[in-house]
C-alpha cells in the first residue's frame, strides 16, 4: 500500500458537532486500515465525543473544554500524534466530505515524490462543488500566493498528509480556518516542499451550512491584513 509502517500513521479528524456524521467517517477510516485515528472534540454540544469513542478502543478522543477553533483543534491532534512517535499525520474533516481512501494515494505521493507536505486538492479532478465554495477557495488561494508566493490551487483543503520534520515544526496562531494558509506559510517559511493530488469531495445539506462560506472568505482577509484583529 505505502512504505511507512501502518501504525507510524496518524489520522487526525478535529470535529465540532459532528454526530451526524463521525461514526462514518471514523469507521471507513478504520476499513481502509488505518490505526491511529485521533479525534479532536472542540466543545461538541451534541453525541459527537460519545459516538466516537463507541466505536473502536483503539479510537483516541482528545477534548477541548471550550470550543476554540478547527486550526487549534487541528495542531492539538497534531501535537498529540508527534508526540506519539507518528513519521507520518494525515488530517481529514468531520463532516464526510472527504473520501478516507483518499489518504492512500496522498501518502503514496508524499513518499514517491518525497516532499514534506501533500494537499489533497478538489480542483485538481472533475467535483461538484458549490459556487460559494468556488469562490471562497479562490479568494483564499489569491491570499495564500500574496503571503506564500506559492501557486495553490486548494488552499483551504482540510485533506493533507505530512511529514514528522512538517509536523514537528508546524507552527498555527489562527484558530479559524485561516490555519489552512497558515500550514502552507509555514511550508514556504521553512522551506519545505508542497505537492497536490487530486480528490473527491461530496457536499450535503449540513455541510453547506457550516464550515466556510463567502463572510468566513472576507474575514479571513481581514484577519491577514491586520495582524492585531484577533486570531
Amino acid at each position: 500500500m505505502f512504505k511507512t509502517p501502518i501504525e507510524k500513521v496518524f489520522v487526525v479528524i478535529p470535529a465540532k458537532d459532528e454526530a451526524k456524521f463521525i461514526s462514518h467517517v471514523v469507521k471507513r477510516t478504520l476499513q481502509v486500515g488505518f490505526k491511529n485515528i485521533v479525534v479532536v472534540n472542540d466543545s461538541s454540544t451534541d453525541d459527537t465525543k460519545a459516538l466516537a469513542k463507541s466505536i473502536d478502543e483503539s479510537i483516541v478522543v482528545l477534548d477541548h473544554i471550550i470550543n476554540l477553533g478547527a486550526g487549534a483543534a487541528t495542531k492539538t491532534g497534531i501535537d498529540y500524534a508527534v508526540a506519539r512517535g507518528a513519521h507520518l499525520v494525515a488530517t481529514i474533516d468531520a463532516d464526510y466530505q472527504h473520501n478516507p481512501n483518499d489518504l492512500i494515494p496522498l501518502i503514496q505521493a508524499i513518499e514517491a515524490k518525497e516532499v514534506d507536505l501533500v494537499i489533497g486538492s478538489r480542483f485538481l479532478k472533475k467535483n461538484k462543488i458549490p459556487v460559494s465554495r468556488i469562490f471562497f477557495n479562490f479568494l483564499g488561494n489569491i491570499v495564500n500566493f500574496f503571503i506564500t508566493g506559492l501557486v495553490i490551487t486548494d488552499s483551504q483543503s482540510g485533506m493533507k498528509v505530512m511529514s514528522r520534520r512538517f509536523a514537528e515544526n508546524l507552527t498555527i496562531t489562527y484558530n479559524g480556518y485561516e490555519f489552512c494558509i497558515e500550514i502552507i506559510k509555514n511550508a514556504k517559511i521553512n522551506r519545505n516542499s508542497v505537492y497536490e493530488y487530486p480528490i473527491d469531495v461530496r457536499y450535503s445539506k449540513e455541510t453547506m451550512q457550516k464550515g466556510q462560506n463567502i463572510y468566513t472568505g472576507f474575514n479571513m482577509l481581514g484577519k491577514f491584513l491586520n495582524p492585531f484583529k484577533n486570531k
